[in-house]
């Protein structure tokens, strides 16, 4: 079968995807690339007012710890951190994916997989040097077309899950296409970095010749799904207890980011 009728196939599955902040993506960009101004930033990040509106929200919530009003996006660069705002801009573009599903139990589910897993990446990372951002990135669109398939019908999900059918089989046999093959369609539509690509087909067992950001998204989904953060039971891993301290942060870390998004 080719390349075309695949992608077709796809297409009419995700026919209700959104589409990705464009300026999200490139303030993340720019944030994580060369040293740049946070000027240069904010003139991004200005064209879309409503990205700048919820991330001055973001940047005024109790959580982040600032004591004062925050009133311009310069000034939320500046005391958050280029880091952290641009955290807030890639998770708030998926969260308004996520929030198309509804109060659906399999998207609550693989939502706080794909974000566990984005916070063990980005620890597994600064404990290797290596980019923390690209490795939160890569973990929170790893399953990207899992999610995307998701949206489109929630209920066949919780159904699955409730049944304990197979959930690849399900996705095969209504959508005509696996979770791989969206995710591929997905980064590609929403303009992600291509070596997510990789990720998303690799991650759950990375061939031999697998880039070094596969294998890390790999050990951190595993992290993810030892914590109990999975959209299936896990069985045959070792627990991490809730005084590992890897645990406990990636916990206090993911309850704030669902207070901020208000999942």
């Amino acid at each position: 079968m080719g390349h075309t009728d695949t992608s077709l196939r796809i297409s009419t599955a995700l026919k209700r995807l959104p589409p990705f902040p464009l300026v999200a993506s490139k303030v993340a960009e720019l944030l994580t690339s060369e040293p740049t101004s946070f000027q240069a930033v904010a003139d991004i990040l200005e064209t879309d007012a409503a990205l700048s509106a919820e991330v001055l929200r973001l940047a005024n919530c109790p959580l982040t710890g600032v004591r004062y009003s925050v009133g311009s996006i310069v000034q939320a660069l500046g005391l958050l951190g280029s880091r952290r705002v641009a955290t807030l801009i890639m998770t708030l573009g998926l969260s308004k994916l996520i929030r198309r599903a509804g109060k659906s139990e399999a998207m609550r589910r693989l939502w706080r997989h794909n974000l566990a897993c984005a916070l063990a990446a980005r620890h597994l990372a600064e404990a290797r040097q290596r980019d923390s951002s690209q490795a939160y990135y890569a973990g929170l669109f790893h399953d990207v077309g899992r999610l995307a398939l998701l949206v489109q019908d929630p209920v066949a999900y919780d159904q699955a899950l409730a049944t304990g059918a197979n959930i690849d089989k399900m996705e095969r046999a209504k959508f005509g296409v696996d979770r791989c093959e969206a995710g591929t369609w997905v980064i590609e539509k929403w303009r992600l970095p291509h070596e997510f690509i990789e990720v998303g087909l690799q991650h759950s067992d990375p061939p031999p010749d697998s880039t070094e950001l596969t294998v890390l998204v790999h050990q951190a989904c595993q992290i993810a799904n030892q914590l109990g953060y999975s959209l299936l039971p896990v069985t045959g891993t070792a627990e991490l207890g809730p005084a590992d301290e890897l645990g406990y942060s990636i916990a206090i870390a993911l309850n704030s980011l669902e207070s901020e998004f208000g999942m």
